[in-house]
């Protein structure tokens, strides 16, 4: 009896081996299936948050973009108002000294006419006084 009951002992453990290797290999494969449904998910996830990531940032350099633009567009603005200032204020300055020029020149050309006639006037002067002293020795 014992060769029987060894025989339905080894089919027993050869079942229960089977059953515990099929068990074993449905369990890992659920596990697998199971860790590659939440692999893909977190994936998926993981890419979401990446496109959002780089559309935060395309909107970010976009608003740097434009505030730039603007930036830009009042510093021009403030560069052209300040060149007119600058223009009109160097025209300004030019009619000023022209002025002061002129009036320079003015001044000497009387300046000079006036030491012209006086030199007239002395050499007059100085022509007359010789003259009658001329006058006094020859008579």
């Amino acid at each position: 009896m014992s060769n029987i009951s060894d025989v339905q002992s080894q089919k027993y453990l050869e079942a229960e081996t089977k059953k515990y290797t099929n068990d074993l290999k449905q369990l890992r494969t659920e596990n697998d299936r199971g860790y590659q449904t939440e692999a893909k998910s977190k994936e998926a996830e993981l890419k979401r948050m990446h496109d959002d990531y780089e559309m935060k940032i395309a909107n970010l350099k976009n608003e740097q973009e434009q505030k730039l633009v603007e930036i830009r567009d009042r510093q021009s603005k403030s560069v052209g108002d300040e060149n007119m200032r600058l223009q009109t204020e160097v025209e300004n300055l030019k009619k000023a000294h022209q002025d002061q020029v002129a009036e320079i020149k003015t001044s000497q050309q009387n300046e000079i006419q006036g030491m012209v006639e006086s030199h007239k006037k002395t050499m007059d002067n100085a022509k007359q006084k010789f003259v009658r002293e001329k006058s006094k020795l020859e008579a």
